[in-house]
């Protein structure tokens, strides 16, 4: 059976997404503990592309930016690189540094970098860039995760919602020429999901993420609907139609963007390209609910910017 592209990348920038939090407790629990979660953390979306926008590499890295604020009161941003290519990549350390570095020069902001290593190399392991000479040095300093350390009995047994995703990653990486394989373990980690106890919106939650991750032909794709179907009747559980919620929501998220693109451009002419992305990368259905009726009201494409920003 030929090889197909799982898709790393959106699922670890969508998991975190939803589950900062959990992403901080489960691999940089000492940072977790130093957060004032009475204050929600920011998505900074808009910084960060334009701290990425002169990056001279065409490979796709997942990269996440956060505005969280410590219970001293400071505000601090996090800057999340995701690195899963399977070999060694020289200039990662060197990215990490220019990242920050430009996160820094334009924002003014203490901003600290996590990488998450998800290749397939055990010694591969960058942490610092540096350069300079003599007493006259710059460096930086970040902290690294390697997927590969994790043991299986240890995610299996963790309540945290990111052991399920790094249990996706690994088994995704082992599986990329057995997809038939891939798919009986796709299905033991969905399976799993029901297991745990976990609520509705969480099972939906990580049965997307696992979904988009690891990836399947159409054939294999539909021996696991099956599985699930078949499983879901059994546990007389109607309401857990995960794919099929999935597909529902999806389609109700475009649509819904589609209508707020539609209505803007219509009041305001031609959009910029920047704002369409934008509004393509919001999934939180009730907040596109209240765009599609600002769209309405408001005086200015700039007004309407300032609604996504506060939000």
């Amino acid at each position: 059976m030929s090889e197909i592209t799982a898709n790393y990348d959106e699922t670890w920038k969508a998991a975190i997404g939803e589950y900062f939090d959990s992403f901080l407790s489960f691999f940089y629990p000492e940072i977790y503990e130093e957060i004032d979660w009475e204050k929600t953390p920011v998505s900074l979306d808009k910084e960060l592309e334009k701290i990425t926008a002169a990056s001279e590499t065409e490979k796709r890295y997942a990269d996440k930016l956060f505005k969280v604020w410590l219970l001293e009161g400071q505000e601090f941003w996090i800057l999340i690189h995701i690195e899963v290519q399977s070999q060694y990549d020289k200039s990662f350390a060197q990215r990490m540094f220019i990242y920050n570095y430009r996160a820094f020069d334009l924002y003014h902001k203490p901003v600290i970098s996590l990488a998450i290593l998800g290749d397939e190399s055990k010694n591969w392991r960058p942490n610092s860039y540096q350069y300079g000479m003599g007493k006259s040095r710059l460096k930086l300093d970040f902290s690294i995760v390697k997927l590969l350390d994790y043991q299986w009995e240890e995610l299996e047994q963790s309540n945290n919602i990111f052991a399920v995703v790094v249990m996706a990653h690994l088994k995704t990486k082992l599986t990329t020429s057995n997809l038939t394989e891939r798919e009986q373990v796709k299905w033991e980690l969905v399976r799993r999901l029901y297991e745990r106890g976990l609520t509705k919106f969480d099972i939906i939650n990580l049965g997307k993420f696992i979904d988009k991750m690891m990836t399947l032909p159409p054939e294999l794709q539909l021996n696991f609907k099956t599985k699930l179907n078949q499983y879901e009747e059994e546990r007389k559980m109607p309401f857990l139609s995960t794919l099929e919620e999935m597909a529902i929501e999806k389609g109700i998220k475009e649509t819904r963007q589609q209508d707020i693109l539609d209505l803007l451009e219509k009041r305001f002419g031609k959009l910029p390209e920047t704002l369409i992305k934008t509004i393509k990368k919001i999934d939180d259905l009730t907040f596109l609910k209240q765009l599609v009726i600002a769209t309405i009201s408001v005086n200015s494409l700039e007004e309407f910017e300032g609604l996504i920003e506060k939000n």
